[in-house]
């Protein structure tokens, strides 16, 4: 899921592990603040009203009490109440303006009292530039009219022109779910990002980018990728929904950061859309805290649709976190709620579109023409057919595109990259090419595994027999099938794996990562960038016998990778490594160093991957230690979450072998 640029406000729902419980000093202090700050304010116009209800809103209430309204699904999606692991219903919205009720967070019966209270109050009343209640909360106006069948010479709907004229430029005829593929470089993009879009009646389906999205995102204070996970999984961030022009996240998301977008086209009558519309009014100046694992993007743009139509269970089965692949295979789970999917390919997309139908002798001139647009002038260029000229150019066009766009995003008055020359070169040549089916260099997310993933593997190794177990919430490893996931990454966190040795007859940690993340960019000649890695977290010793002792470490590398082209079945990288460690079984509690890993990747089937690597590293501060480890593991996908492993490993001249069965959903 991003809490990028602008209005960014992205991913999860309570802390991981206990995730209904905020049992935190963080969230107690919280909510003790709240019950403080409501019931101070309870001098203020809607308790004056209580101790003054008109007649009829007495009435309603008590009909209101008769129906159990505040029981009903649709009332607590209005309300984002869920019930606790203590059984209790508490809000997810952490904003006191989003609570008429000085207990409303923790009591929707009293919060729907107070609300057909409050759509009593008079206009005059209220202090200038304040909304009326019915038009401040339109989705539980619209509702409760319904439902009680209101009388409108008792209760007169009051006039709400910024509600109308706020709905009436947003027009929708369809609402589309748009998917943000993995962008490696920015940690609150590594998952991926939902949003929704609005279609309007007025713009057309060919005018996609001139409509309104719906956003829903955290504001971080932090682009560090340690800082960021902790504070996103403690909810330090407050998330906020947002609505923009479209065409502001294409530009970052397609063009900026190069990410293909998946548009997903619901299937949602017109009330179910002036729900929507209402709710998102009435979450505009609101803020949830936001936690990385559950309450993000991807959750939340459930919880909205849940509103629009509480017939649909979209969020039921989400217990440690929802990933924003997530939300796309929920919705296309649901038969008849997904309409058409759109393929919208990022800038580079469509410039490696180009580059993979070219020869050998076409893409070098490219190449000369990214060091040299003066190449345009060189004998390898004028060599070329015009055909083949015409894919070179294009392919060049998008590449000074993509480097205006970056340009753009640091300085908004950066002057235009393409020079004219080049476009006058392009428009001599009177070439239009004849491909219409782009590429596609991401696969659709809901095709892909499940993002949790439960370990069960036998093992042995010099001495003893050991079973093993593990879980992770997040999200994909190198070995594991790449469908619906970024190439060549790997990110994981809170990944857990524990042993049953049956020598010793006991249970160890064998590992507990908070973040490992490895990204194996191929090298290429145009943007030649690095592949990376970075990891923190407790880790067995095992190049020397402490017992099963752990260390806490952290490590990071850099490096190339070498893919033939985007098809091949082979695979090559080499990285430069630092490292340090601390732990009690260490000579002066640590160790600090680093070496080099290496390996590759086989694609022998669509469903078997194999690796072998090799790892050196040299600690020659504090515990002064070296080791080598020798890797070899395979997997074999039998379905789209399940797959078997095979693995071995040699560190020094202990042996190690095991056979681990994954379940993923």
């Amino acid at each position: 899921m991003k809490k990028d640029a602008g209005a960014l406000a992205t991913m999860c729902r309570r802390p991981f592990i206990f995730p209904a419980l905020n049992i935190s000093f963080r969230s107690l202090f919280k909510h003790v603040a709240f019950i403080a700050l409501t019931g101070f304010a309870c001098g203020g116009p809607v308790c004056a009203a209580e101790t003054n209800t008109p007649a009829y809103a007495q009435e309603l209430i008590a009909q209101a009490r008769t129906q159990n309204l505040a029981g009903e699904r649709r009332w607590r999606l209005l309300g984002h109440y869920r019930s606790t692991w203590w059984g209790r219903l508490e809000s997810e919205a952490d904003a006191p303006a989003f609570f008429l009720a000085a207990n409303g967070k923790t009591d929707p019966q009293s919060e729907l009292d107070a609300t057909l209270i409050a759509f009593f109050k008079r206009p005059e009343d209220l202090p200038e530039g304040v909304m009326h209640p019915q038009c401040r909360f339109p989705a539980r106006y619209k509702w409760l009219k319904a439902a009680l069948q209101f009388d409108a010479t008792r209760l007169p709907d009051q006039p709400c022109r910024r509600l109308e004229q706020w709905a009436a430029r947003l027009d929708p005829k369809t609402i589309t779910l748009v998917f943000a593929s993995y962008y490696m470089n920015n940690p609150s993009s590594m998952f991926g990002h939902t949003l929704l879009r609005i279609d309007s009646h007025s713009k057309g389906r060919h005018k996609k980018l001139l409509n309104y999205g719906v956003n829903y995102a955290a504001n971080p204070d932090t682009d560090n990728p340690v800082l960021y996970a902790i504070k996103g999984v403690g909810g330090f961030f407050q998330g906020a929904f947002t609505v923009f022009p479209y065409s502001l996240k294409v530009q970052e998301y397609n063009n900026w950061e190069s990410r293909d977008l998946w548009e997903y086209e619901l299937n949602l009558t017109h009330d179910q859309m002036d729900t929507l519309l209402r709710h998102l009014w009435e979450l505009g100046d609101i803020y949830f805290d936001y936690y990385y694992f559950q309450e993000n993007c991807s959750y939340h743009m459930l919880t909205v649709l849940e509103a629009a139509n509480p017939d649909w269970h979209l969020t039921d089965d989400f217990v440690f976190s929802v990933a924003p692949g997530d939300t796309i295979k929920v919705l296309t789970e649901q038969p008849g709620m997904v309409n058409t999917v759109f393929y919208r390919p990022a800038i580079l997309s469509k410039m490696n579109h180009k580059i993979e139908q070219m020869e050998s002798s076409e893409r070098d001139v490219l190449y000369e023409l990214v060091d040299d647009k003066a190449a345009l002038q060189g004998e390898a260029y004028g060599a070329l057919t015009v055909p083949e000229k015409a894919l070179v150019l294009d392919a060049y066009l998008d590449y000074l595109e993509y480097l205006y766009v970056q340009d753009r995003a640091i300085n908004p008055r950066a002057p235009i990259r393409i020079p004219q020359d080049v476009l006058l070169a392009r428009a001599e040549l009177k070439h239009q090419r004849g491909d219409t089916e782009i590429t596609r260099f991401s696969s659709p997310p809901e095709k892909g595994h499940g993002t949790d993933r439960f370990r069960l593997s036998t093992g042995l190794n010099d001495t003893e027999l050991f079973q093993e177990i593990g879980y992770r919430p997040v999200l994909h490893d190198l070995l594991a099938d790449e469908t619906g996931y970024d190439r060549h990454s790997q990110i994981l966190m809170m990944d857990g794996l524990y042993r049953y040795y049956h020598e010793s007859q006991r249970w160890r940690v064998e590992r507990f990562r908070l973040l490992d993340i490895i990204t194996l960019t191929p090298f290429e000649p145009i943007f030649k960038r690095p592949s990376w890695k970075v990891n923190l977290g407790f880790d067995r010793i095992r190049d020397f016998d402490c017992g099963y002792c752990l260390a806490f470490g952290g490590g990071t590398g850099v490096g190339l990778t070498y893919e033939p082209s985007r098809h091949s079945p082979f695979m090559l990288f080499a990285m430069l490594e630092a490292d340090a460690q601390t732990s009690g079984n260490l000579d002066d509690n640590f160790r600090l160093g680093g070496g080099a890993t290496g390996g590759a990747f086989f694609d022998l089937h669509t469903d078997l991957r194999l690796f072998v690597g090799a790892e050196y590293k040299r600690f020659p501060l504090g515990h002064e230690s070296e080791y080598v480890q020798w890797r070899a593991e395979s997997r074999y996908a039998v379905s789209q979450n399940i797959d078997v492993r095979l693995e071995y490993r040699r560190i020094g001249n202990t042996d190690e072998g095991l056979l681990a069965l994954n379940l993923y959903f």
